[in-house]
């Protein structure tokens, strides 16, 4: 008697260890099977004057911007998005058109550089306008201008795919005051190419 049910006891516990194995062996081939997410690109053709974002090669969003005239143009070539200024400075690149301005504090009145400003190469950054008339046409001095909510939302946005995402009580905060500048360097950086 004793040893059947040992037996029995021993057959169960075959059975269910088998299972486990099996199930665990399952869930790794369905880890390792799930796809890679794709990685998010920006591209920004200057004669279009229009910035995208990509993922793989899905177009996701279209923004309209301004570029840089043919006297101080946007520069094309490969770049890394690095860091994402929320509430940014400015200060006056070394260049003649700039030679009688000063620096601006946040939120200063005269501060082109509106509510976010994404660094891949300084002077040069996308960053947010309140001049909207200058959208779809050159007229920056080599920098990308964007509608300031939409450099607010592409700001997250990168953000978050970068790994540097924030709360939305961070962003609540860091709107609410134009005054303060937050720097956010991205975990990982974001590539963005310049067309002609």
């Amino acid at each position: 008697m004793h040893n059947t049910t040992r037996y029995i006891f021993l057959f169960i516990a075959i059975l269910v260890y088998g299972s486990c194995r099996d199930r665990t062996t399952e869930s790794k081939k369905e880890a390792q099977s799930e796809p890679v997410p794709a990685e998010t690109r920006l591209l920004i053709s200057i004669s279009e004057r229009q910035l995208y974002v990509l993922e793989g090669s899905d177009t996701i969003q279209r923004h309209a911007i301004s570029v840089g005239t043919e006297e101080y143009p946007t520069p094309v070539g490969e770049f890394e998005v690095h860091q994402i200024d929320w509430n940014p400075d400015w200060t006056p690149p070394d260049s003649d058109w700039s030679k009688n301005e000063s620096y601006k504090k946040p939120g200063e009145e005269g501060n082109p550089m509106g509510r976010a400003r994404i660094i891949y190469e300084m002077p040069y950054t996308i960053h947010g306008t309140t001049d909207l008339e200058s959208l779809g046409k050159a007229e920056s001095h080599g920098s990308v201008r964007m509608a300031n909510e939409e450099v607010i939302a592409l700001g997250r946005f990168l953000m978050e795919r970068a790994g540097s995402g924030q709360s939305e009580e961070w962003f609540k905060r860091v709107l609410s005051d134009s005054t303060t500048m937050e720097s956010i360097k991205l975990a990982q950086p974001i590539r963005l190419t310049n067309v002609e």
